[in-house]
């Protein structure tokens, strides 16, 4: 690198001092993969590569910076390590013999693709490409770097979902991006919130372009697939990709973003047990919902097949429906959901039920109590006057069913006495309670606050739906009576089953542990000597920040931390 660039190569901003970078924590002496470039190689007398951001089975990806434009890029290197390797301080990749025609042969492929992605100026919500060269034997492509985060990250941070208004303003370009690609031969097939990324201008840009062989199962190389968003297809050889795969992928991601959830992996044989959008949020209309489904249809050839036809489908007009006819094809559609869905929307039902009559006795109420205050106003209730002595006083009478109000009264005592022995025959059942829904409330509060009234048995198991801490299963219903102490099974979350791994910089080893420890990341420590980082301070971890961590599947994650 040119003595007069100053750059930290974790985040490539200027950096005119020795040490960590203020601003990403990154540190020259911090250890890199050596089957990949090492920072601060120089790539076409132009590009200065930094730190790996990520890799799969096609290569790797860096944070770069062009000299010549004087600005942040993104450098994607074609290395299929499973059919390739790098020697430690080598650039030159090496392939031997038996590997060489289909190395040479998915590298045409990478090259094409990146060459067709670059004349396509007129997408402008993807990641662009600015250039493409072949060196150290290999092909390397040149993408503009976007200053943002992923549409994953960002659901995270943000309410977990869109609303349809929100989708019908943020995606379009998207689909239309989606459009061109496949004008011009080009199958995504990694649609995913991964590879949509959230802009600092809350625009969405599409990333992750790969070649087919990067996607598919039964390849020579590592494949890359998004559980949950890839199509069936993609996971076997016997089907071919094609426009249809991504109207798939298209419509996984806006299951998932407006309804809080991941759909069911197409691999899976529980994949045709996805609820449809409405059911899980009753504010997805009823014609979006049914488009989305149809896009995840299993067969190719029963599924939407290209995104035009898609988008037209998506914002046509909700044709009508009977109302007979409507509730009673619910009703069958409900009848083929799992159990436990079943169960959730008769609840939805049931409280929806009650509010509407609650809202009607309150207006009926109303109702009387202003027609009284009228007839009041109105002197209606007021004495009338006796017409034969016109006196405001009635005589009293010897007709017996003048003596009527006299029974009412008694009646009404008799009433009272009724009222009485029958709350005393509630005090006989005292021990008896009801049991409340617990749904959505926190473990630790609710056991404090029923402490002496339910045992509480947890199951504690990572979900994607609920954070950590919250139950969302019990084993006995809500509204059943039951005596003080029944034992009551619940599922608890512990949280998503797979997390990003958290910054370190400027952290010691005692606020990490406290931060992994409340991502549930196992974790262990190891001590080296490094004059790079302050004692007790995290030097750098096995994993890179940001990367995945399978949490749910007891990954473990090394720390290694400064020593004196």
């Amino acid at each position: 690198m040119e003595p007069s660039v100053k750059l930290c190569m974790g985040c490539m901003n200027d950096k005119t001092y020795d040490g960590p970078c203020k601003l990403c924590g990154y540190s020259d002496d911090d250890p890199y993969i050596p089957t990949y470039l090492a920072p601060k190689t120089i790539l076409n007398e132009r590009y200065i590569v930094g730190r790996l951001l990520s890799y799969n089975g096609e290569g790797a990806t860096y944070i770069g910076y062009d000299k010549a434009a004087g600005a942040k890029i993104t450098i994607k290197e074609f290395m299929p390590d499973t059919l390739c390797s790098r020697r430690k301080g080598e650039t030159v990749i090496s392939v031997n013999s038996q590997n060489s025609p289909l190395y040479k042969t998915y590298m045409s492929e990478f090259d094409d693709l990146n060459r067709t992605l670059m004349k396509l100026r007129g997408m402008t919500h993807t990641q662009a490409v600015l250039d493409v060269f072949r060196e150290n034997n290999t092909c390397y492509a040149i993408l503009e770097f976007i200053n943002g985060i992923s549409l994953k990250t960002f659901l995270a941070n943000s309410t977990g979902g869109l609303t349809w208004d929100q989708v019908k303003e943020q995606f379009p370009p998207i689909f239309t991006t989606l459009s061109l690609a496949h004008r011009a031969g080009i199958i995504h097939r990694g649609l995913s919130p991964q590879t949509i990324f959230v802009t600092d201008k809350m625009e969405l840009k599409l990333t992750g372009f790969s070649i087919s062989a990067a996607r598919t199962t039964n390849t020579e190389i590592a494949c890359e697939i998004f559980n949950g968003y890839a199509a069936p297809e993609q996971y076997t050889d016997d089907q071919m990709n094609g426009t249809w795969t991504d109207v798939y992928g298209i419509s996984a991601v806006l299951y998932r973003v407006l309804t809080g959830t991941t759909p069911i992996e197409s691999a899976s044989a529980e994949h045709l047990n996805n609820p449809e959008p409405m059911l899980v949020n009753r504010n997805v209309p009823q014609n979006v919902s049914k488009v989305i489904m149809h896009g995840m249809a299993y067969s190719p050839e029963r599924r939407i097949r290209d995104i035009g036809d898609f988008v037209s489908r998506l914002f046509a007009p909700p044709k009508y429906v009977p109302m007979e006819n409507g509730a009673k094809k619910r009703s069958e559609e409900r009848e083929n959901l799992p159990p436990k869905t079943q169960k959730r929307l008769k609840k939805q039902q049931k409280e929806r039920r009650k509010m509407l009559v609650a809202l009607i006795t309150t207006g009926f109420t109303l109702i009387l109590f202003v027609v009284a205050l009228v007839l009041a106003n109105s002197g209606f209730f007021a004495p009338r006057p006796d017409v034969a002595t016109n006196s405001s006083v009635p005589e009293a009478s010897s007709d017996p069913q003048m003596s009527a109000p006299e029974e009412s009264t008694v009646s009404s005592g008799t009433g009272d006495t009724s009222d009485t022995e029958s709350s005393g025959s509630v005090s006989v059942i005292e021990d008896m309670i009801k049991v409340p829904d617990f749904t959505d409330r926190r473990y630790d509060r609710t056991v404090t606050q029923y402490e002496g009234i339910f045992t509480f048995v947890p199951d504690y198991v990572y979900t994607e739906t609920h954070s950590v801490g919250l139950m969302y299963d019990q084993s006995v219903d809500e509204g059943t009576m039951v005596k003080k102490g029944t034992e009551i099974k619940v599922k608890v979350s512990k949280g998503i089953s797979e997390v990003q791994l958290p910054s370190f910089y400027h952290m010691t080893r005692d606020e990490y542990v406290t931060r992994l420890n409340n991502l549930n990341i196992k974790y262990e420590v190891e001590v080296i000597k490094t004059d790079s980082v302050k004692a007790g301070y995290v030097a750098y971890c096995s994993k890179s920040v940001g990367d995945a961590i399978k949490v749910g599947e007891g990954e473990i994650v090394t720390i290694y931390v400064a020593g004196e």
